[in-house]
């Protein structure tokens, strides 16, 4: 994957951990991902992208984070269900953020559809078969994610 395609989602991750929960994230060596491997992540929010380019990005984490990313927003939950509910928005809002501002620096004529959110221990993505994905892992002080990127042709 060209780097000038990869690092405005890096940027754009970064940037979003700093500007919404004051929280610094370096990102590692990025690895092509085994689809077909074992999921450790417990939220993964996936946006699909089309347009000049096509393919999906997914931001996946611990649910360990995603609490210390609700409770560095300032929300107050009320019940567990409250709780599961708002990591899912979270994972959904951030998808869509970290996504919509990577793109918008890409030059290029690309759109991005409604985040999806899958949650549980070993939930599944849908990748394409026949396209490589890009997992960039990231670390915080609370934990950490990664951004996975799927496109066509990259």
């Amino acid at each position: 994957m060209e780097a000038s395609f990869l690092n405005p989602f890096l940027s754009s991750c970064q940037e979003a951990f700093v500007t919404m929960f004051n929280l610094e994230s370096q990102h590692k060596q990025p690895y092509l991902l085994n689809p077909i491997g074992n999921n450790s992540w417990e939220i993964s929010g996936l946006v699909a992208v089309n347009g000049e380019e096509t393919g999906i990005v997914a931001f996946r984490l611990h649910k360990i984070l995603a609490n210390k990313m609700l409770e560095l927003s300032g929300i107050t939950i009320e019940s567990p269900e409250e709780q599961e509910a708002m990591m899912k928005d979270l994972a959904t809002e951030f998808t869509n953020i970290i996504t919509g501002n990577a793109v918008s620096s890409i030059k290029k004529n690309i759109f991005v559809s409604s985040p999806d959110i899958r949650y549980g221990e070993d939930h599944e993505i849908p990748w394409p078969r026949s396209t490589k994905i890009i997992a960039v892992p990231f670390y915080t002080k609370f934990g950490s994610f990664e951004v996975d990127l799927c496109f066509k042709g990259m």
